[in-house]
């Protein structure tokens, strides 16, 4: 054994060091064969004196992390090298990047995923409305069968498929017998006349129970796939085939491009709606109104016809001091020669001048009514009222009315 003070080497059997007095220790293996006591250092050698004194650790550079996340790829430095072969200076973000994460997986994002999903009918729901009021009804009654079909294909569960079938059915024979009744009806074919109801009724109901039903699955099968489907209750019972489609045409998009943004959009259906509404108010407002126009149009036409025969009229008491009794004494052509598009003739009856609408082209609220002037003589001159003419007053010229 050696002298762990001098590094002398003296006999296994001695206490003491023969050279510096210092007591022996036996070296002993404790726990590992890589731990030992002091006393197993190797022997000293005079070249070890020259040997500089060992440099001191190196801190590492850069800020440290004050905690290091746990994790399968995370990584602790260590103070003085590692197993892997890193030096001391190497920094947690240089070990990161030499040891990348393995990025996450998630189903949802897969493209196998969309391109082994079912791909939905991407009609638009506008052709299909059109091409429903092209075909009478008959695309809008064939069509839900298409969707039943692929709804059947994410859920085997669906019933709609069964739903459809016995709606068809339903709604062809009520039809056939709501017009065969109807047409009976006065032989006593009501009875085939409320059968047919009832099965068009039904019709609706089965048609309705399976569009929820396909809606239902949608909701249930779509969000798996990472399509959170948001499907409106109302919207679909008043809009079920087109809002339906409309919903599909989204799916479609996502399959072929993976985005879900933007949501297929219901506030369109209920704007479709609303324009005919809207469209009803206004022509309820405007034709009135321009029916009175109309009218108010060919009354005028008597007052420009009138008003040679006022002057004749006029001139005529100018000159004799009394009225007229006849187209004829006012110097007026006959009645019936007196007309226009409107006005069938013009007669003056004592002063008293009328108009009458009997052509084919008046209109029906004053055919063969009377626009009649009542002169009233004062002081050498005569003014006129129509106040005793029997078309209505809104129709009259705003001078008659006031």
């Amino acid at each position: 054994m050696f002298c762990h003070q001098c590094g002398s080497q003296a006999e296994d059997s001695a206490r003491f060091c023969v050279t510096c007095g210092t007591e022996l220790v036996p070296a002993v293996a404790t726990g590992t064969p890589f731990e030992q006591t002091p006393a197993a250092q190797p022997p000293y050698r005079p070249d070890m004196a020259a040997r500089p004194p060992s440099p001191p650790l190196r801190a590492p550079r850069g800020p440290q992390p004050t905690s290091v996340p746990e994790g399968p790829n995370s990584f602790r430095p260590r103070s003085s090298g590692n197993s892997a072969g890193f030096p001391n200076e190497q920094t947690l973000p240089q070990m990161e990047e030499a040891f990348p994460a393995r990025p996450q997986r998630h189903p949802q994002t897969v493209d196998f995923d969309r391109k082994s999903f079912p791909t939905p009918p991407s009609l638009h729901w506008g052709l299909v409305l059109l091409f429903t009021i092209l075909t009478v009804g008959i695309f809008g009654i064939i069509w839900p069968f298409i969707h039943a079909n692929w709804v059947r294909k994410i859920d085997r569960e669906s019933s709609a498929m069964l739903l459809i079938g016995l709606a068809v059915p339903c709604l062809v024979v009520g039809y056939v017998l709501y017009i065969v009744g109807a047409g009976s009806a006065a032989s006593g074919g009501s009875g085939l006349l409320a059968l047919g109801g009832l099965l068009i009724l039904g019709y609706w109901i089965l048609y309705l129970i399976a569009y929820f039903s396909m809606a239902g699955s949608m909701r249930r099968k779509l969000p798996a796939y990472g399509l959170p489907v948001e499907i409106g209750g109302v919207t679909l019972f008043f809009f079920t085939l087109y809002y339906l489609q409309g919903q599909l045409r989204w799916v479609y998009r996502w399959k072929n491009t993976g985005q879900v943004e933007p949501k297929a959009s219901k506030g369109v259906f209920w704007a479709l709606l609303a324009i005919p509404f809207v469209i009803s108010i206004l022509a309820a407002i405007a034709i009135p109104a321009y029916q009175d126009y109309l009218v108010r149009s060919q009354v005028s036409e008597a007052a420009v016809l009138t008003d040679g025969a006022k002057t004749a009229v006029a001139e005529y008491y100018a000159n004799n001091g009394q009225l007229p009794s006849n187209n004829a004494v006012a110097g007026l052509a006959a009645a019936s020669s007196i007309t226009g598009r409107y006005v069938s003739s013009v007669q003056v009856v004592d002063g008293m001048i009328g108009a009458s609408y009997d052509t084919a082209n008046s209109n029906a609220a004053i055919r063969d009514k009377l626009f009649i002037l009542r002169p009233h003589v004062s002081a050498g001159s005569v003014s006129w009222d129509c106040t005793s003419s029997t078309v209505p007053e809104k129709y009259l010229p705003s001078s008659c009315r006031n």
